[in-house]
């Protein structure tokens, strides 16, 4: 069975607009978007949740760290939304689009991959929801990819890129190091060709060329006693 391997979208992937999202929901009411302004969060929290009160003060300092937090990290998806990337990205998405005022961390996912049969070959990765393991009625979502190289200044323990045949690509970020490590290690490089355990078969070393025999020195002094009366 293929391990699943739990990690997220990038948080610095930009959400997309509602009417991209699997299913269409339905857009968040006026009332709604006006009560989750951060003053009028304070207000109405503090005579009874101080923590609630504290947290909706925070809320504009947690959105510009997000955003300084971009800048450094870079872009986190490449190709826009009709790209095979941004397919991906959108099927993570539809797992959580009920969940949407959770989504500022990036939709979680459990990811499954598998390296291509032959070097060079691209891999494929799956994504299901978190939830409902074991149910055969659960989603997934599935794309041929392979490992994308970070740029050294952008390079997370955590972060990992895939890269798409369409040129697409998009950043992941797993929930420890050691999942990146283990997502990465089942979408590297295929192995050789070459069955595990035999040894290469040693190439035929050409025959040593014989010598050559060396031509026997004449006797000098027999010949010279026979020219001699």
């Amino acid at each position: 069975m293929d391990e699943e391997i739990p990690g997220r979208l990038s948080p610095y992937v930009r959400r997309p607009k509602r009417a991209l999202l699997p299913g269409s929901p339905a857009p968040v009411p006026l009332r709604r978007r006006i009560g989750g302004f951060f003053v009028l969060r304070f207000l109405t929290a503090l005579p009874d949740d101080l923590a609630d009160a504290v947290a909706a003060l925070l809320d504009p300092f947690e959105r510009a760290a997000r955003l300084a937090g971009r800048l450094v990290h870079g872009p986190a998806l490449r190709g826009g939304r009709t790209s095979a990337a941004g397919r991906f990205a959108l099927a993570l998405h539809g797992f959580h689009w009920t969940h949407w005022r959770a989504e500022t961390d990036g939709p979680a996912g459990m990811f499954t991959a598998r390296r291509g049969d032959r070097p060079g070959a691209a891999g494929t990765v799956t994504a299901r929801p978190p939830w409902g393991r074991g149910d055969p009625a659960r989603g997934s979502h599935t794309a041929a990819c392979g490992l994308r190289r970070v740029p050294r200044l952008r390079r997370r323990p955590a972060r990992v890129d895939l890269l798409f045949p369409d040129g697409s690509w998009l950043a992941l970020r797993m929930s420890t190091r050691a999942d990146a490590a283990r997502l990465r290690a089942a979408l590297g490089p295929a192995r050789s060709a070459a069955v595990p355990g035999t040894a290469p078969s040693p190439s035929p070393s050409p025959s040593p060329a014989p010598a050559s025999t060396p031509e026997p020195e004449p006797d000098i002094g027999v010949r010279a006693g026979r020219g001699t009366p």
